[in-house]
């Protein structure tokens, strides 16, 4: 049992500090190519365009349900403790802005683009793709790390922004529609209570889930182990530790920039 909990113990912080160390690494690469002009723009473009505009259709169609039910549920509990609920949209927005929007949308990233990094890079493992590399004095960073990175950064921060606006346009004809709103009155009431603090920690939230997806999903495609089973092991692990880790960074941002 001791042994098992040693192993366990030794595993888990492996996973705390392989993706900072390929954070770290990362960070100290894409400064120096910053300063050298050095860009690998056509995979970077690549990248954005994989993580940006594929994921587009599911994650704007997923966020308008949530933001239907959000009015909904909104509505239903106002009329229930208050007999009205005209201030439905100012609250449906503020949630929208502080939660549903950056973390709904980092989720559908994680599910989408961080089993695809750890699969990939799972499978040149398995393959000795990334021996190759090293052999080509190809540094690991620069060829996988760094395009993924910001294109996850550029999809998060980019979908949210949209999924705003999508979220406020269904909730006005969900408002309009179904609950007796106008459009002017729905939208006068909409940003009620959202202030430009709720929108920078908005991005803020998407800026770092952008960061965690790669790096965590990288982690797990390095450490897989041999065989088609390592690389689904290596998928599955990076979507639930990367799910994770948004839920707890989420706590840690909500707990500094809007708690007293």
């Amino acid at each position: 049992m001791i042994r098992f909990l040693g192993a366990w113990g030794i595993r888990e912080t492996l996973q705390i500090v392989n993706p900072v160390r390929l954070f770290a690494a990362s960070a100290v690469r894409l400064v120096g190519s910053a300063l050298k002009g050095e860009w690998r723009g056509q995979e970077i473009l690549k990248q954005v365009f994989e993580c940006l505009v594929m994921s587009a259709p599911i994650v704007l169609f997923s966020l308008s349900i949530v933001s239907l039910m959000s009015v909904l549920e909104f509505s239903w509990h106002m009329k229930v403790v208050l007999k009205q609920d005209a201030l439905v949209p100012g609250f449906s927005m503020v949630l929208t802005v502080r939660e549903v929007a950056p973390v709904v949308t980092a989720m559908l990233l994680a599910s989408r683009i961080g089993a695809s990094i750890a699969a990939e890079i799972g499978a040149m493992k398995i393959t000795e793709q990334l021996d190759q590399l090293k052999l080509l004095a190809v540094s690991e960073v620069d060829y996988l790390l760094i395009p993924r990175w910001i294109g996850s950064v550029a999809a998060n921060f980019s979908l949210t922004i949209l999924s705003l606006f999508t979220a406020a346009m269904v909730s006005c004809w969900l408002g309009s529609h179904w609950m007796g709103y106008q459009p002017g009155e729905f939208y006068n009431t909409l940003l009620l209570f959202t202030k430009g603090h709720d929108l920078a920690g908005c991005l803020i939230k998407t800026i770092v889930f952008g960061t965690l997806i790669p790096f965590v999903s990288a982690s797990y495609g390095f450490q897989c182990s041999q065989g088609s089973r390592g690389v689904g092991e290596a998928a599955t692990q990076a979507v639930t530790r990367s799910s994770l880790m948004i839920i707890i960074w989420d706590l840690l941002i909500n707990s500094l920039w809007w708690m007293p």
